[in-house]
């Protein structure tokens, strides 16, 4: 379905995004996210995800879900604009950076593993068990495919004199 303004179809008046496309727009933007990893995070092609913002396109209802859940707004919010607001992005919540302490700390309560190990630590099951690199990625994209949160975190190389 085509829209007759297109991507020039004017903001509103009080400076909402006043189109579907215009406002996936303003959400990618503020997040600082291009249009490929948008597309990526939802599974659509980058050159979907500018017709859409173009307004050149519509979103599928799959896809209206998809970015709905992944924005946390209904999809009234994002279709009709009533109540539209910029979420924060996932996993940044305001004051998470962290300092040269906190990671210091953080480090001190890892568990040590050697080069090469993995530790896959399931929140959700409460689990924790080392794996290959293989389960590693198949453990992130299924948790990425269920909407869940996924941490990583890099060691330090080991030591060789140790």
């Amino acid at each position: 379905m085509t829209s007759s303004r297109g991507a020039s179809k004017p903001r509103s008046k009080t400076g909402q995004p006043s189109t579907l496309g215009q406002r996936i727009r303003a959400v990618r933007k503020a997040w600082g996210w291009t249009q490929t990893s948008l597309g990526e995070a939802i599974g659509s092609p980058q050159n979907t995800i500018s017709d859409w913002e173009k307004d050149l396109t519509r979103p599928s209802g799959a896809a209206i879900q998809a970015l709905s859940r992944l924005f946390r707004l209904t999809p009234e919010q994002l279709e009709q604009g009533r109540g539209f607001t910029l979420p924060e992005a996932p996993g940044q919540p305001s004051g998470a950076h962290m300092s040269k302490r906190d990671i210091q700390e953080l480090r001190q309560m890892l568990p040590q593993l050697q080069q090469g190990e993995i530790l896959q630590v399931d929140t959700q099951a409460e689990d924790a068990a080392l794996v290959h690199l293989t389960q590693a990625l198949a453990a992130i994209r299924e948790a990425r495919k269920q909407g869940r949160a996924v941490w990583l975190v890099i060691g330090e190389k080991a030591d060789p004199k140790d």
